[in-house]
């Protein structure tokens, strides 16, 4: 009963779906001419699409583990993972900025939370479409 995992609703299925359900990884790919284009560092991309990747990964193993749980320990296991994800995701663009390259960091940065954010997104409204598509087979 969490919404950490990207996944189809049962019954629904199609272009919408699946472009809602890749909107990260399509809005990842569009990021790099933007990047380049602002005269970024591939570097920089690289490590933000490397980073978002590992942390859709992460997302959608916590996704699998938590439906076989309660409710409440599907939601412990999301939140906590969520955090915990963030966390290490800030704490490796830290690292780069301070220490390798800043400009790498930022760009990296920037990517990750652009990705990030749509992917939430689009999370949400399948989640929203899995409910609407829930109330009508009921």
């Amino acid at each position: 009963m969490t919404a950490a995992a990207p996944h189809a609703p049962e019954g629904l299925r199609g272009p919408l779906v699946l472009l809602v359900s890749t909107v990260g990884l399509i809005v990842a790919i569009l990021a790099l001419p933007v990047v380049l284009a602002l005269g970024g560092p591939i570097e920089g991309w690289l490590l933000g699409v490397g980073l978002w990747l590992v942390n859709w990964a992460g997302q959608l193993v916590t996704g699998k583990l938590a439906l076989g749980m309660s409710p409440t320990s599907a939601v412990g296991v999301a939140g906590i993972s969520f955090i915990a994800r963030a966390w290490l995701v800030a704490g490796a663009l830290f690292v780069v900025a301070l220490t390798v390259d800043r400009v790498v960091g930022l760009t990296a940065a920037g990517v990750f939370l652009v990705a990030f954010t749509f992917d939430l997104s689009g999370r949400a409204v399948l989640h929203g479409m899995r409910r609407g598509h829930e109330q009508l087979t009921e």
